[in-house]
């Protein structure tokens, strides 16, 4: 059933994309998505950017809803994201740093774009999350914008005056940014409301509130992909009727089959193993004395330590909190014994050869490429003794002591970047950590209840490096 479910939720990612034609090019040094309806060689212009740790991947749904309507979209991976091999540059805390770099970079590939055949003026910009500050300020250096869009919007740059023609969408259970957006909405109008269009001579602004998402969903939900269609649509004069793609759904279903898929799969490696002897009172100096140690390894390295931000911190993070369990292991006599390579080979097949491959192409950009090689195999220095160890200390605990072994790391890790804040530029490895314990967790338990512990950790520590290095932003030191 998981495998027919698999099967259809392709065959329906796929069939989301029918009446566009998508090409990737390298414009202004930047890799940029160009989407178009299939029925006509260009259209009016809008350039898509995505927010913090993002990609253009992330963008897909209102890149299809647009070209679908007429309109050229060039969606584009910023400097540090995605498929972009050069880092940003800067002070990300500055105006005048890594957001005059970003600002510029949007600037360079809307001009790059508007030069291709078929395209015309004015451009669109739309913007999510961090991109909301940047395409606002690039449409202020623009000498013609037909209109912006910011979703889940935060910046300063919104004036009485400014942009032009504003539509804000946040998504329901993003009660800040909706005050946010209320607020710039009210600079035009005190009463203005959400779903309300108001306006002020020739500044036209509309706040709208996208119902049952937050930050992510947002950019799924239907009514984000109307509002932006209509939005710029109405720019020109028209109402654009094209259906719009449901992508959130099927991508849904699509990972959480694949997950599934792997419960029948992880029999492949044998029969169930009896369950290790618990730790017992061991459990407590287990999940204590790792915190101080990669604690204060953290905050010693140089954030700035190799050629981008943050990186070599987190590899000895990892590194120092897994040899340290391992050291605490051995001394009580667990050691490995012999390696499964079957469980080793399901889990890397699985996990890097269709379940991140299945995600970077209709959900985020979640392949290593480029620099990001390199920073996989120095994490990989870290992630596997952490994993090996967070594998075997877990088969050998009840759900609580698994339970913090979990949230320990987590925890520390925010410390460290309290303690040190240029390393949470980084941030995002935190929920990027809680995404992998719970699908490649899950996934990893069932073959370790057929295998042992110590080959699901091994699997666990590659993927994990894998996936820090594919999705953490890169900033130059």
């Amino acid at each position: 059933m998981a495998a027919l479910l698999a099967v259809l939720s392709v065959v329906m990612l796929e069939r989301q994309r029918g009446g566009v034609t998508s090409e990737r090019l390298v414009l202004a040094s930047s890799p940029v998505t160009i989407w178009r309806p299939d029925d006509a060689g260009g259209g009016p212009l809008v350039v898509v950017a995505h927010g913090y740790a993002g990609s253009r991947r992330m963008m897909q749904p209102i890149s299809i809803a647009l070209a679908r309507s007429g309109f050229t979209v060039a969606a584009f991976d910023f400097f540090g994201h995605g498929r972009n091999p050069i880092p940003m540059q800067g002070d990300p805390t500055s105006i005048d740093g890594t957001t005059a770099q970003l600002v510029d970079q949007t600037l360079a590939v809307a001009r790059a774009a508007g030069d291709l055949p078929g395209v015309s003026d004015p451009v669109s910009l739309v913007g999510h999350s961090m991109a909301t500050d940047i395409v606002i300020r690039a449409a202020d250096r623009l000498d013609r914008t037909a209109a912006v869009v910011a979703i889940s919007m935060y910046s300063d740059a919104v004036t009485p005056d400014a942009p032009e023609r504003l539509l804000i969408v946040s998504g329901a259970h993003e009660g800040r940014l909706r005050e946010v957006a209320l607020d710039r909405l009210r600079q035009i109008d005190p009463d203005g409301a959400e779903g309300v269009t108001v306006t002020r001579g020739a500044v036209e602004r509309r706040a709208v509130s996208a119902p049952r998402v937050g930050h992510v969903g947002v950019l799924y939900s239907p009514v984000t992909l109307r509002e932006v269609r209509d939005w710029i649509g109405g720019a020109r004069d028209g109402t654009p009727s094209a259906p719009l793609p449901r992508i959130g759904p099927w991508l849904l279903a699509l990972l959480s089959s694949l997950v599934l898929l792997m419960w029948p799969v992880a029999r492949m490696t044998g029969p169930v193993v009896p369950h290790p002897e618990r730790l017992g009172r061991k459990a407590v100096a287990m999940l204590a004395l790792p915190v101080a140690p990669a604690l204060l390894a953290t905050i010693a390295v140089p954030p700035a330590a190799g050629s981008f931000v943050a990186f070599a911190a987190f590899a000895a993070f990892f590194g120092i909190w897994g040899a340290v369990q391992l050291a605490l292991l051995r001394r009580g006599g667990m050691r490995p014994g012999r390696l499964h390579p079957t469980a080793i080979a399901i889990l890397l097949v699985w996990g890097l050869g269709i379940f991140a491959l299945a995600l970077d192409r209709y959900g985020a950009a979640f392949v290593p490429t480029g620099p990001r090689l390199g920073l996989m195999g120095l994490l990989m220095l870290g992630t596997i003794p952490f994993c090996v160890a967070d594998a075997v200390v877990t088969a050998r605990s009840g759900w609580v002591a698994a339970g913090l072994q979990r949230l320990l790391p987590l925890v520390t890790l925010l410390g460290a970047m309290l303690i040190t804040p240029p390393l949470g530029i980084a941030f995002t490895v935190l929920p990027v950590m809680v995404l992998f314990w719970l699908v490649y967790g899950i996934a990893a338990r069932w073959v370790r209840l057929r295998s042992d512990p110590w080959s699901a950790g091994l699997a666990l520590g590659v993927i994990l490096a894998w996936a820090i290095a594919a999705s953490t932003p890169l900033l130059a030191s």
